[in-house]
């Protein structure tokens, strides 16, 4: 579990959505943008646990055409998934000053190392409305946060008002009930305190 801080919220990203963000910034990388758009962690969700929100479609050709189509990811999971592991086994050069502590570091071509990326407006609303949405908190630093998952996030997509995204999703075909049910489940307090 991770605790993230975005202006006055804050809340813990389960082992899958990490992921998905993590492949995010990838993909905004990929797009040559500055920001993490919600489209960007949708299509990141997509390609990290496909086979996770998968059931939530009618089948993988409406889930895969919603995001060719909505989300501007047109690129195959498996070569997305390529690129992550591109950035992760190659990170910046660390070039040692001899007979010094000091060192300095040469960003590699084609990665993220060292690249920040903000989050879009529309993003933040939707985590803000995922937090509300949350009936799990987990423990972080001095008190309990809200525990967003992957399903949780595309339900709050499609929850968050004035979202063109979630309507659009809400139109393609997600069975919103069935995601509502799993989404807001509470997880077994065993399985919380286990999270620390």
């Amino acid at each position: 579990m991770e605790a993230v801080k975005r202006d006055s919220f804050v809340h813990g990203l389960s082992r899958q959505m990490r992921m998905a963000s993590t492949i995010s910034m990838v993909i905004a990388d990929a797009k040559g943008q500055k920001a993490i758009q919600l489209r960007d962690l949708i299509a990141a969700i997509y390609v990290a646990n496909f086979d996770r929100v998968l059931r939530f479609w009618p089948d993988a050709a409406t889930f895969e055409d919603f995001i060719a189509e909505h989300c501007d990811w047109t690129e195959c999971r498996f070569t997305t998934w390529n690129r992550w592991t591109y950035n992760e086994l190659h990170p910046p050069r660390t070039i040692s000053i001899p007979f010094t502590g000091r060192f300095f570091q040469i960003r590699r071509k084609y990665t993220i190392a060292g690249k920040l990326f903000t989050h879009s407006d529309e993003l933040n609303r939707v985590y803000a409305t995922a937090e509300a949405l949350s009936p799990n908190k987990v423990p972080a630093l001095r008190s309990d946060v809200s525990f967003i998952t992957p399903e949780l996030f595309l339900l709050a997509t499609v929850r968050t008002d004035g979202v063109d995204l979630g309507t659009k999703m809400a139109k393609s075909g997600l069975r919103v009930e069935l995601l509502e049910g799993i989404a807001i489940k509470q997880l077994d307090a065993e399985v919380l305190r286990n999270l620390r």
